[in-house]
């Protein structure tokens, strides 16, 4: 916990400006809500009220609050923003609008980074197992991927559509590790880069210690893009209007796994997507274009990179782009006694009795005879559209052949007719 501006990495004027902003965006706050807002302990917030006050850009309107037994008096006050205050507040807000929690210093997140990426537990075929264990996969996909996981290489997933790529990606991340800190903002040549996502980065409840509250103890994030990824997103963005930085997503997945779904489908190339992110990858660091101070600066690139796609790995890269790729791992369409495996599991979660002669009535008619694949994702769908029927037409839902022939011929027509 930084007991002073020097401690924390921030100049004392980052710090009064920050307040400032906090109290024209919310009005009154108590003392202490200051604190909690900026993630600043109390005697480096109250340093920066004592001199907005004597600017005369904020005072007090008395007590408002109660005050804990391990709490000052000046913690229960509640501070206001004057006029002058809010002239001020305005200009700095021309400059940038940032009013969150307190950044922390760059050379502070490279330090943690590192450290939190380096501190990952083996990858036992076990583990893994456990891990997948609400997949049916075949043990090739496991052995494949335990050594890819272990390696902290990049991995190139590939496979027909719909068996699970996009699943055992996200369960992944499981295997690598305990919590980490993830920084709400940094702090680097006077510039603010937001980190902390809520959608990526998810809080985790724990009793800890006293700590310096600008990191979010979170689960090891998973960043997911797709499609619509585009070059722009592997970069620093600058807002204008907002006046501080959003940080690109391999940041914000640092310490934990960067999917991207559907490769070969982005508006980059697939050989300028590998380009960005697999160097960067190799070389265990990033830079980060920082426009408006004229600068670029290097931070750690630890997180695990997973590359998903449906579509033949020949036919995006060539050989030599290939082999930068360091573990490719097949998804194959499922077996016939794994396609029963999960659709009894589907039958199961569903609250249905499953019948295995009424699967066998499913293969042999609507696969075998209709010539299509398995795969993964179709049970769960097929019994979802037979539940459906069933409460249309006012029966039980189970297996039989009527309702399993409605449920395929809503399911699959289009897909056939396309």
């Amino acid at each position: 916990m930084p007991q002073s501006p020097k401690e924390a990495g921030l100049p004392f004027s980052f710090i009064t400006d920050l307040i400032l902003k906090i109290l024209y965006f919310n009005g009154g706050m108590l003392g202490r809500d200051l604190a909690r807002h900026s993630c600043l302990p109390w005697n480096i917030v109250s340093d920066a009220i004592k001199f907005l006050s004597d600017e005369a850009y904020c005072g007090t309107t008395g007590i408002r609050g109660t005050v804990g037994s391990d709490e000052g008096f000046a913690e229960g006050l509640q501070y206001v923003i004057s006029k002058t205050g809010r002239e001020r507040a305005r200009e700095l807000i021309e400059i940038s609008q940032y009013a969150g929690p307190a950044p922390v210093p760059l050379e502070v997140y490279v330090a943690v980074a590192r450290h939190q990426g380096r501190s990952t537990p083996m990858v036992t075929h076990q583990l893994l197992r456990a891990a997948l264990d609400h997949l049916v996969l075949p043990p090739s996909v496991l052995n494949r991927l335990g050594p890819a996981l272990g390696s902290r290489q990049s991995i190139f997933l590939y496979g027909p559509p719909g068996n699970g790529k996009s699943t055992i990606a996200a369960a992944c991340a499981t295997m690598l590790g305990d919590p980490i800190f993830v920084p709400h903002a940094i702090f680097v040549k006077g510039e603010v880069i937001r980190v902390f996502d809520p959608v990526h980065h998810k809080p985790v409840p724990a009793e800890l210690p006293p700590h310096d509250t600008r990191w979010a103890f979170c689960t090891r994030p998973v960043v997911i893009a797709g499609g619509e990824l585009t070059g722009h997103e592997l970069e620093l963005s600058f807002d204008p209007r907002m006046g501080f930085y959003e940080s690109s997503l391999q940041l914000k997945a640092n310490g934990g796994l960067f999917l991207v779904d559907d490769f070969g489908r982005q508006q980059l190339s697939p050989q300028d997507l590998l380009n960005r992110l697999i160097v960067p990858l190799e070389a265990g660091y990033d830079y980060l274009n920082i426009s408006r101070a004229g600068t670029t600066v290097q931070v750690p690139f630890t997180e695990v990179l997973i590359l998903s796609t449906n579509l033949k790995p020949k036919d995006l890269v060539d050989e030599a782009f290939l082999r930068r790729i360091r573990y490719k791992v097949e998804v194959p369409n499922p077996s016939v006694i794994e396609y029963g495996r999960i659709f009894r599991r589907a039958c199961e979660s569903m609250g249905m009795v499953y019948d295995p002669e009424a699967v066998n009535y499913l293969l042999e008619e609507h696969y075998h005879k209709a010539g299509r694949q398995l795969h993964g994702c179709e049970p769960r769908d097929i019994l979802d559209h037979l539940i459906h029927a069933a409460a249309y037409f006012g029966v039980e839902p189970r297996l039989s052949p009527e309702l399993l022939d409605h449920a395929v011929s809503a399911y699959f027509a289009n897909l056939d007719d396309a």
